[in-house]
Order: C-alpha cells, then structure tokens, then sequence
C-alpha cells in the first residue's frame, strides 16, 4: 500500500506531461499556419526534415507547394518563384520545398508523410533530367539521399494507414539500399527489414510494432513543431512577417530579355552560356566537341537504367493512393551543351519519352518544357539548372498552374 502514492503521482506525472504535450502542438500548429505565408519568403531548408509547414501550407489557399531537387535550388536570384511571387503578384505565393540533392525517393516520402492532408490539394512536382542522364551507373546519389533523409517522413511511409502494402514494401526494399541512413536507427531498421520482407512470420512483426511506430511518429511529430517553432522565433525578422501583397500585372514577355541580359552578364567567363558559378566544375568537358552522335549508345543506356525511374514509380504510387492533385513540370535538356558532348538531340529526346512512358499509367498531368532545349540561356549548365532567363517561363508555368490554364 505504501507504493500507492507515488503509482499515483507518477501516472498524473505522466499525464499532465501528456496533456502539455497535446496542448503544445495545438498551439505549435496555429502558431505555424500564423507565419507559414512569412516563411515561405526565406531560405527553410534547415528544417527540411519535417513535415509541419508543409501541412500548414497544404492549408492555405494562396500558396502553392513545389517539390523539386537543385534544378529549382541552386541559383540564388531575385527570380527564383519564392521570392518572385512574394508580394502576391497574380493572388499566391509559391511554398518551395525543393532541396539540392532531393530525389524522388526522398519526395515519396514527404508525400506519404502529409497522407491525407494532400489529398485533392494541387501541388508541382519538378523533376530535372540530371538524375537520370548523369547519376553514376544510374543511382541515387548516397550523399545527397542521406543529406536529405528524414526519420520522420521514413517513418510515417512504413506505417501510413492511408497507402497499399505493396508500395510500403517497395518503398521499404528500396530505403533498405541506403543503409547510410539507418545507422543508430535500430527500430526503423526493423521496422523496414520486416516490411520489406515476403515472410508471413515477418509480415507479423511488423504489424505487431504498428502501435510502438505510432508512439515513435508522435514524438518526432512534436520534435517537428518544436523545431520549426524555434525556426519561426529566430529566424523571422519582424519585416519578413509582415506579408506585403501588391497585385500587378506581370508582363512576361519584357521580363524575358532583361532575364537574359542579366544571365549573359554571368556567363563572361565561357562562350558556352555557362553559369560563372558551375564553369570551374564542368570547364574539362568541353575542352573540344566530340563526334555527333558518338555518345548516343552510352547516354540512351544511362536514361533507359537510371534508378530514379523506380524511385519515381513509388512516388506515383503514392500520389495516386492519397489521391493527390499533382503536377508535373520538368526542366529541360540543354540540347546545345550535349550535342557538344556528343548526344544528338534524337537521342535526348529519349528523356522525354520514358518520362511519359513512367508516368502515363497513372494519369499525372507533365509539362516538360522540352520546346525551350534550344532557348539560349535557359539552363545554365549541362545539368539543366534553371538560369535567370529559365526562371521566368518557370514562374509564368507556375503561374498558369496556379490559376488552372495548364495543364
């Protein structure tokens, strides 16, 4: 009888631990849905690995989320979309959460994590032609997935009750390849090993360590809040929270040339129409061209067996069975800059054709863009980057998506 009193305080320890706990992420929610607009204007990514702005934004009328990799990253510009349409030009705003090394793969994930909240939501997904022309032997860069990895979005795909066994597991095979990302997670190990796995007794287990998974997504969801309500204290400048909207015209086809000449003032150090910034990294390739169409054989391979292909399966998958409203938009090839390096633009055009023949069957819209291959200055590299030039046609696309003219 005397262990009763502290049975008790423990268990109203517990509780009232618990009802904090609650009570904060209800706080932590509003809180995030009252800045979200402010922290679509600023560089987010060290808070990446989480999923709570994401639903917040999902929210909002006005924004419009955009998943991509560093075709959308990685040239720092006024004319990037989040800061294009930051005064609300045409009525939105674009919530990026597009990241240098982000895979579709990593973008699976995301979007099994939000579940429910992105269903019938619009939402782009930008994919670039580099993973699947450039990746060596066709796979995922390793240090770009564990860059980009999150427990919580891991998570949340293993125990989705929102998505079918079958894509769990192929996700669950393919996150198992990886296992740079699984050091120190013993329980996220188990949890993909036994869902991966065909065997009955596995398949058991698994199910038997749902309500222990479901424990582990509470407490990295309120990790989550946690961290990005720091975020938002610390990082918000009471300028940058008060959003201002000044709706304009934007007359799109004035913007272009004053967009180029800017670009061609960065690209003084090569006649190629090469970025300043990624010249030094890709300058030894184009020492002399190479024979047309010598390199066709090897570059069809590389699109025909790129990795990325699966990863975007699984990403369709999900897409589908959350019954997300998403479309596609992929950057270009830069047809000049292969044809240097010995693919014709037949042989490019193979991009294009698997990327339609993947998506085909499961009825998400593309808009690949593959008519600007040829615009001078709109990749700013071989990698298909976005320049200052291709961000404009970027931002008018985006533009139309928002306001149901494409696709």
């Amino acid at each position: 009888m005397k262990q009763t009193p502290h049975i008790f305080a423990g268990a109203l320890a517990l509780f009232v631990a618990l009802l904090g706990t609650f009570a904060f992420s209800i706080y932590a929610t509003r809180f995030e849905q009252k800045y979200v607009h402010a922290v679509a204007g600023v560089d987010h990514e060290s808070i990446s690995g989480g999923n709570a702005l994401e639903r917040a934004a999902l929210q909002q009328d006005d924004l419009l989320m955009i998943y991509g990799a560093s075709e959308l990253a990685l040239l720092d510009t006024p004319l990037q979309a989040n800061r294009f349409f930051s005064t609300y030009p045409t009525g939105f705003m674009v919530f990026s959460d597009a990241t240098l090394g982000g895979s579709s793969l990593t973008i699976a994930q995301k979007f099994a994590a939000l579940g429910e909240d992105l269903r019938g939501k619009r939402v782009v997904l930008a994919l670039g032609p580099a993973i699947m022309t450039m990746a060596p032997e066709g796979e995922v860069n390793i240090r770009h997935y564990t860059g980009n990895f999150s427990t919580l979005n891991a998570l949340e795909m293993a125990y989705s009750p929102h998505l079918s066994v079958d894509t769990q597991q192929l996700a669950a095979q393919r996150m198992l390849e990886f296992p740079e990302t699984l050091q120190d997670q013993t329980f996220l190990t188990f949890a993909l090993k036994k869902l991966a796995s065909d065997k009955p007794l596995d398949r058991a287990l698994f199910y038997l360590s749902w309500p222990l998974g479901k424990l582990q997504i509470a407490i990295a969801k309120v990790q989550d809040h946690y961290a990005t309500f720091n975020f938002i204290r610390h990082n918000l400048s009471a300028e940058q929270v008060q959003i201002k909207r000044e709706a304009r015209d934007i007359d799109w086809e004035t913007l272009v040339p004053i967009a180029e000449i800017e670009q061609i003032q960065n690209t003084d150090t090569n006649t190629f129409g090469i970025d300043n910034s990624q010249w030094h990294k890709i300058k030894e390739l184009f020492v002399k061209p190479r024979e047309h169409g010598s390199k066709d054989a090897d570059f069809i391979y590389d699109v025909e067996h790129a990795r990325e292909w699966e990863d975007l399966e699984i990403t369709l998958r999900v897409i589908q069975e959350l019954g997300a409203d998403v479309v596609i938009l992929s950057v270009p090839m830069n047809v000049p800059l292969w044809e240097y390096q010995g693919v014709s633009e037949s042989a490019q055009n193979k991009y294009y054709e698997k990327l339609h023949a993947v998506v085909a069957p499961y009825g998400v819209p593309i808009i690949d863009l593959h008519e600007f291959g040829r615009t001078p200055y709109f990749s700013m590299d071989l990698a298909s980057h976005t320049s200052r030039k291709g961000w404009i046609y970027v931002n008018q696309t985006l533009d139309a998506i928002f306001h149901g003219l494409l696709p």
